[in-house]
């Protein structure tokens, strides 16, 4: 797709399984860079599906999760439009957060029984290359978190190992559960990740998992994953609260 005057557009085409975790964050980056300014729509759905190569479905959801980071604003017959705010978590999320507080942290929790099963089944049945894609997904992280990259590159990696280690499971079903979870869950994960410090927590916790996979080591690998996604939701819970004061706090003033 090409922009007025023949520029090269800023959006290029997902050429794997699409998800719509990945729409939203291409998107995300070109506002956050100023390849689309404050007030200027976006390309219209129709144009998203033909750059994207993905179905209107996942082009809504995408646009949802913008329009709850607060990047954008849905207008009925308009489109979507850049709004002003492009930095930090953003009122609108704050608010999506806080109206789903027990649906994440419960949704955490059947994660966390899952991610538990999966890199179990992983070292029972992951293969050479299977392995590999883990522990490349597992450095892309920490290579991110020791050079301090933003969060909007912290979170897809993030992702990206666990679903890693859903595919290394060999478990058709668990995959699929795991990689619509954490794709749903992508937003709490902006609160999991921004305390000082929990981006490097949060590599350690993934060492000590992928360790124990590769070591083909299934209780250590299920203890590990068990302590990791005990300490994302404490944290995740912590930091709904506080979003939650605060919008208290605002709200009054």
């Amino acid at each position: 797709m090409t922009r007025a005057g023949g520029a090269t557009a800023p959006l290029r085409a997902i050429k794997r399984t699409q998800r719509n975790e990945e729409v939203r964050l291409q998107i995300e980056q070109a506002i956050r860079r100023g390849d689309f300014a404050p007030g200027e729509r976006l390309p219209s759905e129709r144009e998203l599906v033909q750059t994207f190569g993905v179905s209107r479905v996942s082009v809504r959801e995408a646009i949802r999760s913008l329009e709850a980071l607060g990047l954008v604003r849905v207008y009925q017959g308009r489109g979507a439009f850049v709004t002003d705010r492009r930095s930090g978590l953003g009122e609108p999320m704050a608010r999506w957060l806080d109206v789903h507080r027990g649906e994440v942290l419960e949704l955490l929790a059947v994660r966390g029984a899952l991610d538990e099963q999966a890199a179990a089944a992983a070292v029972e049945n992951a293969d050479d290359q299977a392995l590999a894609a883990v522990t490349a997904a597992h450095l892309a992280f920490a290579e991110a978190v020791e050079r301090r990259a933003p969060m909007e590159e912290l979170v897809p990696l993030d992702i990206d190992l666990h679903v890693a280690i859903a595919e290394a499971s060999g478990n058709r079903l668990l995959y699929d559960l795991l990689s619509d979870l954490h794709h749903y869950l992508a937003e709490s994960r902006y609160l999991a990740l921004a305390p000082e410090g929990r981006p490097e927590q949060s590599a350690a916790e993934h060492t000590g998992i992928v360790d124990a996979i590769v070591a083909r080591d299934a209780p250590a690998a299920r203890r590990a994953t068990e302590r990791h996604i005990a300490s994302v939701r404490e944290v995740v819970s912590r930091n709904l609260a506080d979003e939650s004061r605060r919008a208290a706090v605002g709200a009054s003033t």
